[in-house]
């Protein structure tokens, strides 16, 4: 591993530049968002330096294709990657990072020995190098969001019969009425100021509460399948209309429609968002996006395995 490198204690005579025109995180996330996100699996960012996905990194004839001679897997150890020195064998020279596309995760630590590495192997006559994780670009599902210019209302229909809203319309039981709401899944069940549950709603509307948290660490993966399949039931059922909720509208409860999607009718997280920001603004937290991810992951590798059985 290289030595950490040391910086000076000033900026450098005739540089023009002070730490006050350093960039802030906002400046960096509006300078990505003015790109046109990818959706490839791959992409020659540099001479002979790739960005790409796991599709791309578990495909070793589309790399020697490519003429592919180093691999940094910056998603070592997850989920469904199935990259190290035994996969791809010597043909191939691999480096791994453990790291984790969370808020908190302290990925300076490996910023030296990962330039040294991708420094060393384009320095490498004839070599070519993929740099990837899970999905190849971070932000590039929260460009999608951001390019969403809609006004929150507190309810949209984002697909047929399936409708987003907030704890303002999943009280106002005259409201549901006059939309004809047979289903309400609250996402946001005991959280402060939601009276939502059957008793509040009688026989009229069928109940489903989750108690989640809007917060990044919150495990809202255990409850995509079952939400999923409540969701799937009442659109099922006879001129059935269901209300997905939480308190804005936007986080938990968007993120439960994404997972339905994805799960019952076979979209890519991408493209889900895409379809549903037509109707509707939605800003999932970052947690949930990683965990919605996850869920992508998994559904294109059972996909994959069906293909190949």
């Amino acid at each position: 591993m290289a030595e950490a490198a040391v910086f000076p204690s000033k900026e450098p005579e005739g540089s023009g530049m002070s730490m006050a025109e350093v960039p802030t995180i906002k400046d960096i996330e509006q300078l990505l968002n003015t790109g046109r996100p990818s959706c490839n699996h791959v992409d020659e960012v540099w001479p002979d330096l790739f960005l790409g996905d796991l599709v791309t990194a578990h495909n070793r004839f589309g790399l020697w294709k490519m003429g592919i001679t180093h691999v940094l897997n910056a998603a070592h150890g997850t989920m469904f990657c199935q990259g190290g020195h035994d996969f791809y064998g010597t043909t191939i020279d691999y480096y791994g990072i453990p790291a984790y596309d969370l808020p908190d995760f302290n990925i300076s630590q490996y910023f030296s020995s990962a330039a040294e590495f991708i420094h060393k192997a384009l320095n490498t006559p004839g070599a070519k190098i993929l740099v990837h994780c899970a999905v190849g670009m971070s932000r590039e599902l929260e460009c999608i969001l951001d390019s969403c210019r809609m006004e929150l209302n507190h309810v949209d229909e984002v697909w047929s019969n399936l409708y987003i809203g907030d704890m303002l319309i999943a009280h106002d039981k005259k409201e549901l009425r006059k939309l004809g709401i047979t289903h309400v899944l609250n996402a946001a069940h005991s959280a402060w100021g939601s009276k939502g549950d059957q008793g509040f709603y009688g026989p009229e509307i069928h109940y489903h509460g989750i108690a989640a948290e809007d917060s990044t660490d919150f495990n809202l993966r255990m409850h995509f399948y079952p939400a999923s399949k409540y969701i799937n039931k009442a659109l099922s059922v006879l001129n059935g209309k269901i209300l997905v909720h939480c308190v804005l509208g936007k986080s938990r409860s968007a993120s439960l429609v994404l997972a339905y999607l994805m799960i019952y009718h076979h979209f890519s997280l991408a493209d889900a968002v895409e379809k549903i920001i037509l109707h509707r603004a939605i800003f999932p937290n970052r947690g949930f996006l990683k965990q919605l991810q996850d869920l992508d992951i998994e559904l294109r590798y059972k996909i994959k395995l069906c293909e190949l059985l």
